[in-house]
C-alpha cells in the first residue's frame, strides 16, 4: 500500500515490487505458467525465492523443456479471501533454466525445498525475476 493512502475497500491497488517480493518468498506453491507447442500451460509447483529468482525441483517433461530451451514463462501466487471478496495476486515474469553448474546445483540442493512427490531424478530449475506485477483488492 502506498505510504499516506488507505486502501478503499473494492477498489484494485497496484502492489510495487519490493511489496511484491515479500509475499512471494512467503508462498510455497505457485502456479507457473509457460507455452507448450505454442498453447498456454498452467502447472503448480512447490518453489522458493533465491535471490533474484524462484527455484523448483522436476522431472522430465513440459517445466524441464521449458527451461532447458531458455523460455520466457510466469510464476503466480495469491491469496484469495472468499468471504470478503478481497486479496492480492502476484505475477512474476522471467527466462526459465535449468541448474547445471556444479557450485550453483550443490547450494540449490540446501535450499529447503523438498519435493511433494517423489521421482527417481529431480533436476533443479530458476525462473529469474525480471518483472513483477502485483494487485490488491
Amino acid at each position: 500500500m502506498a505510504a499516506g493512502r488507505s486502501h478503499v475497500p473494492g477498489e484494485l491497488e497496484e502492489i510495487g515490487e519490493h511489496e511484491c517480493r515479500e509475499l512471494l518468498a512467503q508462498a510455497a506453491v505457485g502456479r507457473l505458467g509457460l507455452s507448450a507447442d505454442s498453447l498456454p500451460v498452467i502447472l503448480p509447483v512447490n518453489f522458493v525465492v533465491d535471490g533474484d529468482s524462484v527455484v523448483f525441483r522436476t522431472g522430465a517433461g513440459l517445466k524441464l523443456s521449458a527451461a532447458t530451451a531458455g523460455d520466457v514463462a510466469c510464476m503466480e501466487v495469491d491469496d484469495i479471501d472468499t468471504l470478503g471478496h478481497g486479496g492480492w495476486s502476484v505475477l512474476v515474469t522471467g527466462r526459465l533454466r535449468e541448474v547445471v553448474d556444479p557450485d550453483e546445483l550443490a547450494a540449490v540442493k540446501r535450499l529447503p525445498l523438498a519435493p511433494w512427490w517423489h521421482r527417481v531424478e529431480q533436476r533443479y530449475v530458476r525462473l529469474s525475476m525480471d518483472l513483477f506485477s502485483g494487485r490488491r483488492l
